[in-house]
């Protein structure tokens, strides 16, 4: 046991790769980040002939589109019946399931802006591996940071997942284990399903609904985790992006010096002129990559602050519902944790993100700018006015992706979760 806990630990902490010198492939820094991209067919930059897009994500969609017509059939159900549980219950995972559609069709549309994250973080480890050797160890210490919150959020989805199995069995076995046969109760499923004319408490119609249900909650997961994965390792590359740029900044005028020697002057100008435009190169790029982030997740944030407050909302009133006539809904309760947690790491990182970009500003008031000529003062002054800009991720009717945000939105949930429960 001790030296499983060893090597899990090894494994998160990256012991066993050396990062301090010569180049480091970023696919092989970030291999978990890396391998689910091939798996969902979005970039296999190592093979010449990709597989299709189809396959499993035809499987993954396929899956979702079934169970979230039938979760929808059940709401109408319960409409049908005025059965207020029922409703809750099956609007909650008709919510839920059909996020997993829009993620699916989002990056089925937009595979060149995957495609560029790929050669923006390639193109940062040879820069770091080469030019950049001076901020090796401050990237890499980010890099290193980026894998362990990839790691815990890998661990975190696949425990949801597994978590929802194992209550859905637990609910079964005590089902069978206090069953009255005089009863009309029937047996659990994972979710609310309901088909017109099916009896679905029948064998072998149970059996087959009842692992239907547990490998929609596995997949659902499984791509979950790509999406969450995939979008801490992006605005965390344009975090990086910025560091680069702050400390470059830092360093413009390093070894330059007020002179009156015509040869020195000319030196030192030329010298200023290429540290400004690899500067200027740095954060074109970094906006390149925020503008394709927003292009990808923007439509996924807008529908999450959207949905995030009626979901908690709807998830908690179920389970208190439950709970008063002496149920306990365990998969309820672990949906309603995690749509909270699921928003709640998008809020931080976008929050520190629009930090990050800000301090660009900072560094340049930081550099004595103007002592340096008038050729790039222009320059500055155009990256600070830019940098000031809010994040391309806003939308009309829609608020910032922020911390302020999330507090706002669990607020009125729990607003609207006292108003039903009075």
């Amino acid at each position: 046991m001790a030296a499983m806990i060893k090597k899990i630990k090894s494994f998160y902490n990256k012991e066993n790769t050396n990062y301090s010198t010569g180049y480091v492939d970023p696919f092989e820094f970030h291999q978990t980040f890396y391998q689910m991209l091939v798996n969902f067919k979005v970039a296999d930059l190592k093979n010449k002939n990709p597989p299709s897009y189809f396959n499993q994500n035809m499987i993954l969609f396929i899956v979702a589109l079934m169970a979230t017509i039938i979760c929808f059939c059940s709401f109408h159900h319960g409409l049908e019946t005025s059965d207020l549980s029922l409703i809750t219950e099956a609007g909650t995972y008709t919510i839920v399931l059909s996020y997993k559609l829009i993620i699916l069709s989002c990056t089925r549309r937009n595979l060149p802006q995957y495609h560029n994250l790929l050669k923006a973080i390639k193109k940062d480890f040879e820069y770091i591996c080469s030019e950049g050797e001076k901020y090796r160890a401050q990237y890499f210490e980010e890099q290193l940071l980026t894998w362990k919150i990839c790691i815990v959020m890998c661990t975190f989805n696949a425990g949801i997942g597994i978590a929802m199995n194992i209550f859905a069995y637990l609910s079964l076995f005590y089902f069978m284990a206090t069953h009255d046969a005089d009863t009309e109760e029937s047996r659990p499923l994972l979710f609310p399903f309901w088909i017109p004319n099916v009896d679905l408490t029948e064998s072998p119609i149970y059996e087959v609904t009842f692992m239907f249900g547990n490998v929609t909650a596995i997949l659902y997961c499984y791509n979950y985790t790509f999406m969450m994965q995939t979008e801490i390792v992006w605005i965390r590359q344009i975090i990086a992006k910025a560091d680069v740029i702050t400390w470059k900044l830092q360093d413009l005028l390093v070894d330059v010096y007020p002179t009156t020697n015509k040869e020195e002057s000319e030196y030192f100008a030329k010298l200023i002129e290429n540290r400004m435009r690899d500067i200027i190169n740095h954060h074109q790029s970094m906006y390149s990559l925020l503008e394709d982030y927003a292009i990808v997740y923007k439509k996924l944030l807008m529908f999450e602050q959207t949905i995030s407050s009626p979901l908690v909302c709807l998830s908690a009133y179920c389970i208190a519902d439950r709970l008063d006539n002496g149920e306990f809904q365990g998969i309820l309760l672990l949906l309603c944790l995690t749509t909270i947690v699921v928003y709640l790491i998008p809020s931080l990182l976008c929050t520190y993100l629009a930090i990050k970009v800000n301090s660009v500003c900072d560094a340049c008031w930081g550099t004595p700018f103007w002592n340096a000529g008038s050729v790039i003062r222009p320059y500055m002054v155009l990256i600070m006015q830019r940098s000031l800009r809010p994040l391309p991720l806003q939308a009309p009717g829609f608020k910032n992706i922020s911390i302020e945000t999330f507090s706002e939105k669990m607020t009125s949930a729990y607003s609207l979760f006292n108003m039903l429960r009075a």
